[in-house]
């Protein structure tokens, strides 16, 4: 499975590279969503991860020769979408109340519309207690299962860092669990 990721990823590139249309509407297609995603994740306010998004998606096409065949494609695209929202967040003032913020970035299934809406709410205002950073890390390595050496690689922090922002957000968040969760 990788190594037939890893060819189409390199035939994306290639006729990225060459500016062929139609790929360019296929990645945007195809990643667009997860570069909002990510935005959305460190942002929380859906038009400002909207914008983010779609200037992360420019930047990578505009920077697309500087890929590095070697390493994960998504991850590169990643690491871009990551950095663009944090930019952006440096740049806005962010004043809204963080309570008021809160939206959930993908709508869920009618079937398991009740309880998942309140699970994605729970956890996204129990994680609204952490800054941008810890809350990106944290998402990254719990709800998307990245390993420490991604998030190295996505986030520009050393690992020792990253094992330290992880330990004082488990701690922070634990002292706010029982607000948004019941006791098992």
């Amino acid at each position: 499975m990788y190594m037939q990721e890893l060819i189409i990823d390199n035939t994306w590139i290639r006729l990225l590279l060459k500016g062929d249309r139609k790929t360019i509407h296929t990645f945007i297609e195809s990643y667009g969503q997860f570069m909002y995603n990510v935005c959305y994740k460190i942002l929380l306010n859906t038009s400002e991860a909207e914008e983010a998004a779609q200037d992360a998606i420019m930047k990578a096409l505009k920077a697309i020769e500087s890929y590095d065949i070697r390493s994960s494609f998504k991850a590169w695209c990643y690491t871009i979408a990551y950095r663009t929202a944090i930019d952006y967040r440096r740049k806005i003032k962010y004043t809204s109340d963080i309570s008021t913020s809160i939206d959930i970035a993908h709508p869920s299934k009618a079937d398991d519309e009740v309880n998942s809406n309140e699970t994605k709410q729970n956890i996204l205002s129990l994680l609204s207690h952490l800054d941008e950073e810890a809350r990106t890390i944290v998402s990254l390595f719990y709800l998307e299962e990245k390993n420490i050496k991604e998030l190295m690689e996505i986030t520009g922090l050393s690992e020792s860092n990253i094992k330290i922002k992880l330990f004082r957000a488990r701690k922070e968040l634990s002292l706010h669990a029982n607000k948004y969760f019941e006791k098992i």
